[in-house]
């Protein structure tokens, strides 16, 4: 059994917390999903940089970061998969675009 856990940051005020809720439970059926096992739920940890931090090209950020981490480790065809999985997952609950995402999923 596959122990995984997220840490997702991005700018404060970015997404809600509904919408928090949502990408916590997308990231746990993408887990279960593509690694076919039951695995825990995995703990997923938001952080927000302030307001007023964070910039890209002179605006304030709207990336997301989503970085995993899987103990035991995962074939890179596996860990492509999950990465795909969360991008089409994240994107569609949170409206962001491909830009406004990175994803990374490496071995604890």
């Amino acid at each position: 059994m596959s122990k995984v856990s997220f840490s997702c940051t991005m700018q404060e005020g970015q997404v809600g917390e509904d919408t928090r809720a949502l990408l916590a439970d997308g990231l746990r059926r993408v887990t279960r999903e593509v690694l076919g096992e039951q695995t825990d739920d995995p703990p997923v940890q938001f952080s927000d940089i302030p307001s007023g931090f964070g910039f890209r090209g002179g605006e304030p950020s709207t990336t997301s970061l989503v970085r995993g981490s899987v103990v035991g480790g995962v074939t890179q065809e596996v860990r492509e998969e999950i990465m795909r999985g969360i991008c089409d997952m994240w994107m569609e609950i949170s409206g962001c675009t491909v830009d406004e995402l990175v994803v990374s999923v490496r071995d604890a």
